[in-house]
């Protein structure tokens, strides 16, 4: 039992690193260009940085959800001893409920509730509730949790939508995928994005052993953002991919294309560095990663 419960914590670490990468990258500054293309480039990374801003936001509202399933005594059937990771992002005054209350009897409707707001270690603010109907035990394969919110902001951004999580795990490894449909965040100056996605986290080394120094994952996946200048499809062309040895993804490339106009992001060939080739337009140059 408790290799199910590590590879939750590792799935999430290695989800919330990539997620933070893909950002710094789009933060990044390209030459100036002129006309049409200056402009699809505007448009084109602007989306980007939405993108990644976005999923980041769903994704912590997953790696909540996980956080909770893994940890709680009668959605697991029982606790366990907390890995290193856990906790990070639970803050003063957030309570957890749900029903019903035993070991058995699913599914199960839970609502974790950040009240009128809190802030975690990391700095990410919370507050509104986030609900979820469970399947079954969530370490088991096959289980579903069903995500919905109640007036719910993180970082003063109002998140909206269903998150439906699917629990993976195979012979062939531990892995996650989620959809968000009806995706909406309202912004503190009343601008909206809509958003829908996929996305899947599957281990590809290490999961015969209980260490997670050998283990490496893969992430995959598309979504599609609308604002009130643009419409982008996002794609994770090749698979992005991290050790859990080296804190950089080390291969993969991403696209985001807006109007036909598409930047992309490679990672390299295998190689532990900290060092990405970002294309947009014609413009090409090496980007090094912060830590």
């Amino acid at each position: 039992m408790m290799k199910h419960y590590f590879n939750t914590n590792k799935v999430l670490t290695v989800t919330a690193l990539a997620i933070g990468a893909i950002t710094i990258f789009f933060a990044c500054k390209k030459d100036d260009k002129t006309g049409v293309d200056e402009k699809q480039d505007v448009l084109t990374i602007s989306a980007a940085e939405k993108e990644t801003e976005i999923n980041a936001i769903y994704e912590d509202a997953f790696t909540e959800v996980s956080d909770v399933n893994s940890t709680e005594k009668g959605l697991n059937g029982e606790t366990r001893q907390a890995a290193p990771i856990e906790g990070l992002s639970r803050c003063a005054g957030m309570t957890i409920s749900f029903t019903p209350f035993d070991l058995i009897s699913f599914p199960k409707t839970l609502v974790i509730d950040y009240g009128a707001g809190c802030t975690d270690s990391r700095g990410r603010s919370r507050k509104g509730k986030i609900n979820v109907v469970i399947s079954k035990m969530f370490w088991q394969t096959g289980a579903t949790a069903t995500i919905t919110f109640t007036n719910y902001f993180v970082n003063n951004i109002k998140v909206e939508g269903t998150q439906t999580v699917t629990n993976l795990s195979s012979n062939g490894g531990f892995g996650y995928s989620y959809t968000i449909e009806g995706g909406k965040l309202t912004y503190p100056d009343a601008s909206v994005v809509r958003y829908s996605g996929t996305r899947t986290l599957q281990q590809k080394e290490g999961g015969g052993t209980l260490s997670i120094l050998d283990d490496a994952y893969e992430l995959t996946g598309n979504a599609k953002l609308e604002d009130s200048t643009s419409s982008a499809n996002i794609l994770i062309k090749t698979p992005l991919h991290r050790k859990i040895s080296c804190q950089w993804i080390d291969k993969g490339e991403l696209s985001v294309t807006v109007n036909a106009h598409t930047a992309s992001i490679k990672y390299g060939e295998g190689t532990c560095d900290n060092k990405a080739i970002l294309t947009v337009g014609d413009k090409t140059k090496e980007i090094t990663m912060k830590p």
